[in-house]
This record gives C-alpha cells, sequence and structure tokens, in this order.
C-alpha cells in the first residue's frame, strides 16, 4: 500500500450516514440520522473485529464519529413531553 490517504475498501455506508448526520440542520431528523449512523458504525465495527487482521485506521475513523456523533447528540435540545393523560382521557389535578 502507497504512502497516501488510507482508502476504506469495503462497507462505506457508514461515511455517508455520518456525514448526513453531521450536516443536517433539522434537529428532529437529525437525531434519526444521527440513531442510524450510530447503528452503522457498530455494525462495521464488529465486522472489524470478526474478520480480524489489522484494520487500526479504519477503526479509529469509526471510534472517532461515533464520539462526534454522540458529542453532536448531547446538543440537541430534548423533544417536547406530553403531558400524561389518564386513560380515561381526563387530566388530574
Amino acid at each position: 500500500m502507497s504512502a497516501g490517504i488510507y482508502q476504506f475498501p469495503e462497507n462505506r455506508d457508514w461515511q455517508a450516514l455520518y456525514k448526513a448526520a453531521i450536516v443536517e440542520v433539522d434537529s428532529t431528523i437529525q437525531r434519526e440520522r444521527i440513531a442510524e449512523a450510530e447503528k452503522l458504525i457498530v455494525a462495521r465495527a464488529r465486522e472489524l473485529f470478526q474478520m480480524g487482521g489489522e484494520h487500526f485506521q479504519e477503526e479509529q475513523a469509526l471510534d472517532a464519529a461515533i464520539g462526534m456523533l454522540h458529542a453532536l447528540h448531547g446538543t440537541l435540545k430534548p423533544r417536547p413531553t406530553v403531558p400524561y393523560l389518564p386513560r380515561n382521557g381526563l387530566k388530574t389535578a
């Protein structure tokens, strides 16, 4: 392998979802994109673990991406909650 930038040979789907989550401006959609990207990143990390061998650069990229997604998720405002309504539909005081 040459001394250039490392290109991940397989399963780049996580990168596309990661990038989509980072640039999304709608916080509701961004939550969904973050969750999707995290799932794929975890799946890719498991694939690399099962494959064995040296995948150090991609593993580092996965670690950095998941850390960034966690930090980004932490900056989002909490979702509004719906007040509790009893089964009969009446609010209790």
